[in-house]
């Protein structure tokens, strides 16, 4: 340990110490001393401890000071951006943040987008501890894989910067307070490090034990940077290249698809770690951790259903948690395509959104244990408030949920983020061998995923329009929507009307006084948003988010992206 010396400003004080220097001479407890940290295999270990941490804190919590805690930067950002979803709330006055991007009004002053842009680049630094200390140094295999752990969480980062801002500054150590880096080359060289830093880092990765190895699941493994790097090609439609990175994965045969009536699981506490995913970050409760020490503060209200304006199902054995703020609704593109493709009775519409007729006659209220008449019971619903952004399907798949509860706090969300589902590796080689040719492998795999989902569309053909059905509703909810329409040139005309449509949702029994429960869709207001700003993606413009005012103040050599 390094030692302190305490400095005695006033002179006549310090001739009273005199010949008592030595007592001065103290250890500083609980501080390391970084000059000899970064040796030892344990070190190592700890510093990729580090480095975990904070790409699970970044991704699942905005910067505080930036963005507040209300969002997820791993998919809010992403999911606000396209046509699955209402960014809703309260009323039209609230998530102006999330609004603005959803209808492509954002500049450069959106807090959103600058926390998570801070938030990448702060697990970027996590990692480069890693590297920069023992890169060179890495004379065991502990020290060779925690180096490369730690690139693919770097990797992981800098493509998300990739697909969101194009030309990212590409940051292979920590650099100077004073640095100014500039923007990459270009996006596919971003991409294309990515890839590169996958094969450096693979020969000293590990691989799951099997395929019910959990512990496998929540660390960086060689398969979910053989994944990464599929992304990462397939990004720059480099299919081939993908195609054969992402079979390794396939090929492993060290992941499978939960069963279709488990599918709800996925995404909470009963499904962390499952057998289909290739890589979690792991959260944990413990006992003592303040309110604002804990991971995903906020997001789970925000996604939660607007439980102020309804009379909530929270009778005995309800799975809802009481408090949500209703920011992301089921959007009627989305409802459409899940009932005609799927339909009603499918497993992946059962897990993923709820119809009102299930919420108020299938799920538990206090009142029925009373033998009330459930079509007439004015303690269930609706309020006469309605559900702004709403077409009457609630959104089931990420809710909130009691299972995901650690009761010690009562509000604390237990759950992993799952950063790649082996659906998602299914799905992005059948699109590899769809732009390619196909030898049976591509629908395979999407035969795996339509029919795990018990959709009453079966799979024939390996094709662009398929992949495209099948990516849209299975990925629903996990980021990936944005930067699927990018990829295959869609998003133009899909997102073309994007904030032109924000509905409520009423029942007419409270709005009404109607006798019997009904809820129904009110447009008359829908399109206020449209009125007020120039909405919907603009080519050229849209097609990558700004960089931060604040990265722009301070770094005179970054270029803002075209359209800002």
């Amino acid at each position: 340990m390094k030692k302190i010396f305490i400095a005695l400003t006033v002179a006549a004080a310090s001739l009273m110490f005199v010949g008592c220097e030595s007592r001065l001479d103290i250890p500083r407890k609980g501080v390391i001393d970084m000059s000899t940290f970064y040796q030892t295999d344990a070190d190592a270990e700890s510093a990729l401890v580090a480095a975990y941490y904070t790409a699970g804190r970044f991704l699942s919590n905005t910067m505080w000071t930036t963005a507040g805690w209300n969002d997820c930067p791993f998919l809010s950002m992403w999911e606000y951006a396209s046509d699955e979803i209402f960014v809703a709330g309260s009323d039209k006055t609230d998530g102006q943040s999330g609004n603005e991007i959803q209808a492509f009004r954002a500049d450069y002053n959106n807090s959103l987008i600058a926390g998570t842009y801070e938030c990448y680049y702060m697990i970027i630094k996590a990692a480069n501890d890693v590297i920069d200390h023992f890169a060179e140094a890495a004379d065991t295999q502990v020290k060779k894989r925690c180096v490369a752990e730690a690139r693919i969480l770097r990797a992981q980062a800098q493509l998300l910067l990739a697909l969101a801002w194009g030309t990212p500054p590409i940051v292979e150590s920590n650099l100077a307070g004073d640095a100014k880096p500039e923007n990459a080359a270009s996006q596919d060289a971003v991409l294309q490090w990515v890839a590169d830093e996958c094969d450096k880092a693979i020969p000293d990765l590990t691989s799951k034990t099997s395929v019910d190895d959990k512990k496998g699941a929540v660390k960086v493994t060689k398969e979910f940077a053989y994944a990464l790097k599929g992304k990462a090609l397939i990004s720059k439609h480099d299919y081939a290249g993908a195609k054969t990175a992402l079979k390794e994965v396939i090929d492993s045969k060290l992941y499978k698809l939960v069963p279709g009536d488990q599918m709800a699981s996925l995404n909470h506490n009963s499904g962390r770690a499952s057998t289909e995913a290739v890589f979690e970050l792991n959260f944990q409760f413990f006992d003592g951790m303040n309110a604002y020490g804990r991971t995903q503060p906020n997001f789970r209200w925000l996604w939660s259903w607007r439980s102020d304006h309804m009379n909530s199902p929270t009778g005995d054995g309800s799975e809802l948690v009481v408090g949500g703020w209703g920011w992301v609704n089921p959007s009627q593109k989305f409802v459409n395509k899940i009932l005609e493709y799927d339909g009603m009775d499918s497993y992946r519409r059962k897990a993923w959104i709820k119809s009102y007729d299930e919420v108020l006659y299938d799920m538990p209220y206090t009142s029925d244990k009373d033998g009330v008449d459930k079509k007439t019971d004015k303690t269930r619903g609706v309020m006469d408030s309605g559900l702004y952004g709403h077409v009457g399907y609630f959104m089931w798949k990420r809710l909130f949920r009691q299972e995901d509860r650690v009761m010690a706090d009562g509000n604390v969300a237990n759950w992993n983020l799952t950063l790649m589902r082996y659906a998602e590796v299914l799905l992005l080689y059948a699109e590899c061998c769809a732009q390619t040719n196909d030898d049976g492998s591509g629908l395979a795999a999407l035969k795996l995923v339509n029919e795990r989902a018990g959709s009453k569309t079966p799979v024939t053909v390996c094709d662009m329009k398929t992949v495209k059905s099948e990516k849209f509703l299975e990925g629903w909810l996990d980021g990936t929507r944005f930067q699927d329409l990018i990829r295959w040139g869609d998003a133009a005309t899909e997102l073309a009307d994007n904030g032109k449509y924000y509905p409520t949702f009423y029942d007419a029994m409270s709005k009404k006084g109607e006798a019997e429960h009904r809820g129904y869709i009110d447009e008359s207001d829908a399109d206020w948003c449209a009125k007020l700003y120039n909405v919907g993606f603009k080519t050229g413009k849209s097609e990558l988010f700004p960089f931060p005012f604040n990265e722009m103040q301070l770094n005179p050599n970054l270029v803002q992206n075209p359209g800002y």
